[in-house]
């Protein structure tokens, strides 16, 4: 693996650590260590690259849109078994299963412009 490589991984994992805070932060106030949300970011780059990557082996046989749709699941349902317990209200309670779900959905909702923009960009570097 060349370094690049290595840093364009770590520049994921640290954008969707801070996406993840940022969400945390806008719901409810909610607090979450950098450590976790790491971590959380780390799991999921994990699974969802081996998902991906099962895809590309087997001859892309799962649609690009139910792929998408799949993530989307998978990234909500780690994030409520992960999050549930790490993630805290301002009363220092845990947010909860339901609380950690829309954490993590509203953490992916942060990213889908970015990802946007970077869809586009790679398109037209690519022509």
């Amino acid at each position: 693996m060349s370094s690049f490589s290595f840093l364009f991984l770590l520049l994921i994992v640290a954008l969707y650590a801070g996406s993840v805070k940022l969400a945390a932060l806008l719901y409810k106030r909610a607090r979450l260590s950098w450590r976790d949300a790491s971590i959380f970011s780390l799991i999921l780059l994990l699974v969802l690259g081996a998902g991906m990557l099962l895809n590309r082996l087997s001859g892309d046989v799962i649609p690009d849109l139910v792929a998408v749709a799949a993530s989307v699941v998978i990234q909500v349902g780690i994030g409520a078994w992960y999050l549930a317990a790490r993630a805290r209200t301002l009363d220092g309670k845990p947010v909860g299963s339901k609380g950690a779900a829309m954490l993590s959905l509203i953490a992916y909702g942060l990213l889908v412009p970015l990802v946007m923009v970077w869809a586009v960009m790679h398109s037209a570097m690519m022509h």
